[in-house]
């Protein structure tokens, strides 16, 4: 009987340690599939604010809801979840309009000028991983002037430049006088420097309308931020 009491003193001694050991090593597994639960609803949580967002956008701005605009996804990314950069992003957003107005405008009194008549317009924007904008425009001219016409108004207009230049530098010899208007003249062209953000622009003459979609399907932005469609709904 001293033997078998021993045996069952043994076993469960082992069945206690082993279960120790069990639950020790589960629970330093539990750590690990409980961080990496986490981090995938971190990162699913953080594509639900961007794509939130996007869709803020395009139901706020027209340039967005018109396919117009193409945004960094890293950029979108950052606007998302800083209210300063939205700020800035949205304020960019809200100029357009105007912007494309006044582009519209330069090109149709240039085209103007030579004889011609802006028959298609349309004014693509890319805002970059760093915030820089660039824009292209694409554009369908008609005009009647013969080659000859054009080459002789062309002719006609660098005299007439050469002309206003030798006008300009003799002002620029009488502004030499007026110093202090001059350096109040640059402090204030600063400070709209400052105001405006340098867009570069693009000027890209197409035959059709149809023409010009086509080019803008190419012009993609590498890293731009393209909503998912969920392909069971």
């Amino acid at each position: 009987m001293a033997i078998s009491g021993i045996g069952n003193n043994y076993n469960n001694v082992y069945e206690g340690a082993y279960g120790t050991r069990k639950n020790e090593a589960l629970k330093q597994t539990e750590p690990k599939d409980t961080m990496s639960v986490q981090t995938g609803n971190m990162r699913d949580d953080g594509e639900k604010a961007v794509s939130d967002y996007y869709s803020y956008l395009q139901k706020n701005y027209d340039c967005m809801s018109k396919g117009n605009v193409t945004i960094s996804g890293e950029y979108l990314r950052k606007c998302s979840g800083d209210s300063q950069k939205a700020k800035e992003l949205e304020d960019f957003l809200k100029r357009i309009p105007e912007l494309e107005k006044r582009g519209y405008e330069q090109l149709s009194a240039q085209n103007r000028g030579l004889g011609g008549t802006v028959t298609y317009y349309q004014q693509t924007w890319s805002i970059g991983r760093d915030g820089s904008i660039q824009s292209t425009v694409y554009s369908v001219t008609e005009t009647e002037m013969t080659n000859a016409e054009r080459m002789k108004k062309n002719m006609d207009e660098r005299l007439e430049k050469q002309k206003d230049k030798k006008e300009e530098e003799e002002k620029v010899k009488e502004q030499k006088e007026e110093k202090a208007e001059e350096k109040a003249e640059e402090k204030a062209g600063q400070e709209i420097g400052k105001e405006e953000q340098e867009i570069i622009v693009k000027y890209v003459k197409v035959e059709s309308g149809l023409e010009a979609k086509a080019m803008m399907q190419k012009e993609r932005l590498e890293d731009g931020y393209y909503p998912k469609f969920d392909i069971n709904v």
